[in-house]
């Protein structure tokens, strides 16, 4: 491979990781945001019915906002970890290309 395309593969590595890696950060928070909510959607749920804490309780977790709540919150940490994957997969592509560069740059000095 030569130096210039190792380089253009440097350069568009580092902005796919400034980009990528914002949209993780969001999608990270979301993720969290969303976890630590689950006892606040029970919570709510349970003080819309009556009886015993255990029955409000059964009920909140069988009602159809906590199991969407659930649900959204399966497809936030999906995101969350194929932006991961995709973040590292650039940072990994950075230091390849870096190591290449260092092997073609150590050559034209022996020569």
């Amino acid at each position: 491979m030569e130096l210039i395309q190792i380089e253009k593969n440097m350069r568009e590595a580092v902005n796919k990781i400034g980009e990528v890696g914002k949209s993780y950060a969001m999608a990270r928070g979301i993720s969290y945001q969303l976890q630590e909510m689950r006892k606040v959607v029970i919570a709510r749920v349970m003080k819309e019915h009556d009886g015993s804490s255990a029955n409000r309780e059964m009920e909140a977790r069988a009602s159809k906002r906590y199991e969407d709540h659930l649900r959204g919150t399966s497809e936030a940490i999906v995101e969350e970890t194929r932006l991961k994957a995709e973040y590292e997969k650039w940072k990994a592509q950075y230091e390849s290309c870096r190591s290449l560069l260092s092997m073609e740059k150590a050559k034209t000095n022996i020569r």
